[in-house]
């Protein structure tokens, strides 16, 4: 599908790229600020971006829902007239930014490339001006038949591009804070830009099938639960009794596990019945949830919980809102609309297949 706009939108949301020192700490600076510490490259000229900003850029632990749909909207209403965009953020939050966009903005046919820095554009060693050039690389990159390389919601950082809905930040304070523990990245910025071209295809519709569809509607109605010895049962009540919560998130052991106490088991069970959904999620960083392994695993089976596989947190929160927000079940019956569609693959969020799963070697 040939580009049907010219250049790159770049678009300021604020965190640590733009941060200045205030009288209680590092706070975002206007996009008028920021400008006056860029490369005089990235701002004019023939290649130079064009530039937009949220009316109130934010540090990015301060971001809430409705700021994904800010900047959906401005991705959607400026999609037919760029050839990509990239999104400056906040890396506290940027995964689960990358995660919210890419279902708000499914089919796909040009790069979104979100990127940041740990350290200000004012530091003398900021990572910032190497981030944002390369990412702006990597939103301009196009193949020979002049389509972009890379047509999803990207993720980039300390030389490497990821799946945006397949990374976490697992460093506060270190350069390479960015991992995507159980897929590839897609590319990554050396002396050349190299691309992994079947990272890139999987779980992705052929571009010739991508169109782009704007969903923005979320619904926030969930809650998580970590698991940990000596977890008090009545805290299911509490998160799931009166508080219109919809969904459960529920991080077990290794590959879902939880302890098979009945007050928990069935604090679970009084929450699915009166029509809630429980996600199982494990606290490991990388593999799979695999219910059916251990009986621990499967009485969550048993009373109906959908297996996370191995998606992250950021994408299992995001995906879960939008999928509430917008049901599409034939049959009318939300629950199963819900389980099934969580288990499908919508923008490359989760491993269909037994390949990537370690235990199945």
């Amino acid at each position: 599908m040939p580009n049907t706009g010219k250049g790159v939108l770049v678009l300021y949301t604020g965190g640590t790229v733009g941060m200045r020192q205030g009288p209680q700490g590092l706070v975002p600076a206007s996009v008028d600020e920021v400008f006056g510490q860029l490369p005089a490259s990235l701002l004019s000229g023939q290649n130079a971006p064009t530039w937009r900003s949220l009316e109130n850029p934010l540090d990015s632990s301060d971001l809430q829902p409705e700021h994904w749909q800010q900047m959906a909207g401005i991705l959607a209403e400026s999609y037919e007239h760029f050839e990509g965009f990239v999104v400056l953020h906040g890396t506290d939050t940027m995964a689960y930014t990358a995660s919210a966009l890419s279902f708000m903005l499914q089919g796909l046919s040009k790069p979104v490339v979100l990127t940041g820095s740990q350290l200000p554009l004012g530091h003398r060693r900021t990572d910032a001006v190497h981030h944002l050039n390369s990412a702006l690389e990597f939103a301009m990159a196009q193949k020979d038949n002049g389509e972009p390389r890379l047509q999803e919601v990207c993720l980039y950082f300390h030389n490497k591009v990821y799946r945006g809905n397949r990374c976490r930040k697992n460093q506060a304070s270190g350069f390479d804070a960015f991992e995507s523990p159980n897929y590839p990245a897609l590319a990554t910025a050396g002396t050349a830009l190299r691309f992994d071209e079947q990272a890139m295809d999987q779980g992705l519709p052929t571009s010739s099938l991508r169109s782009l569809s704007y969903r923005p509607a979320l619904d926030s109605s969930i809650a998580s639960l970590r698991m940990f010895p000596g977890l008090n049962p009545a805290l299911v009540y509490g998160l799931t009794e009166q508080t219109g919560v919809r969904v459960l998130l529920l991080e077990g052991y290794g590959t879902g596990n939880i302890p098979p106490t009945p007050a928990l088991v069935e604090a679970l069970r009084a929450f699915v019945i009166k029509g809630g959904r429980v996600v199982a999620l494990s606290q490991c960083v990388g593999g799979f949830v695999d219910l059916e392994r251990y009986r621990s695993g499967r009485q969550l089976l048993d009373l109906g919980a959908i297996p996370g596989r191995d998606i992250t947190f950021e994408a299992a929160l995001t995906k879960s809102m939008h999928l509430l927000a917008n049901p599409s079940s034939a049959s009318g019956d939300p629950d199963h609309d819900f389980a099934e569609r969580f288990g499908q693959s919508l923008v490359g969020e989760i491993s269909l297949g037994s390949e990537n799963d370690p235990n199945d070697a």
